[in-house]
């Protein structure tokens, strides 16, 4: 798999693989988490602006399709029994969390299909897992908001922010593939 070769590169040999993958996956979750505390919340929505999607977006492209969604998971899991590790959002949020977990299987397997040796395709797979989060969380949100607002609810005041983070997920893993 072309993605478990990067993250041998990416990680430093301590002399154990299995040592390697806990850590990675470790890694994997704390950095779900502090991602997450990286929120502006927006007067106009229940949902705020955080680094989380980046950090879903980097980890599948780094870590391919099975680590990736074993990290989201372990971290959806986390949070659901309390552990503060989500963004200071209430349940108008569980759409977009849903679609990050999608997300990282689809984005991840375009990660082990080799995507990541180049940056347009890997940002393509970045851009589909975009559209996963986007796609799953204003369906939730629209339970929660009225339909005439939901695009500016859930989707435009964050287009820009998914623009710059999905280019930056591309770019680290593109690079670090070569």
């Amino acid at each position: 798999m072309q993605s478990q070769a990067l993250v041998n590169r990416v990680l430093v040999d301590l002399g154990s693989t299995k040592l390697n993958s806990f850590l990675s996956y470790v890694g994997g979750v704390i950095a779900l988490a502090l991602l997450a505390q990286v929120a502006i919340p927006l007067p106009w929505t229940p949902v705020p602006i955080t680094g989380q999607t980046f950090g879903v977006t980097l980890i599948a492209l780094l870590f391919g399709q099975k680590r990736a969604f074993s990290i989201v998971s372990t971290y959806i899991v986390l949070g659901t029994f309390s552990v503060p590790v989500f963004a200071l959002a209430g349940a108008s949020s569980y759409g977009y969390l849903f679609g990050m977990l999608l997300a990282s299987a689809v984005v991840g397997h375009f990660a082990d299909k080799g995507w990541t040796r180049s940056f347009i395709k890997s940002y393509f797979a970045g851009l589909i897992g975009s559209c996963l989060v986007f796609s799953c969380g204003l369906f939730w949100l629209s339970y929660f908001v009225p339909t005439e607002t939901l695009l500016t609810a859930g989707l435009i005041p964050f287009l820009p922010g998914d623009l710059i983070k999905t280019v930056s997920a591309a770019f680290i893993a593109s690079r670090l593939s070569r």
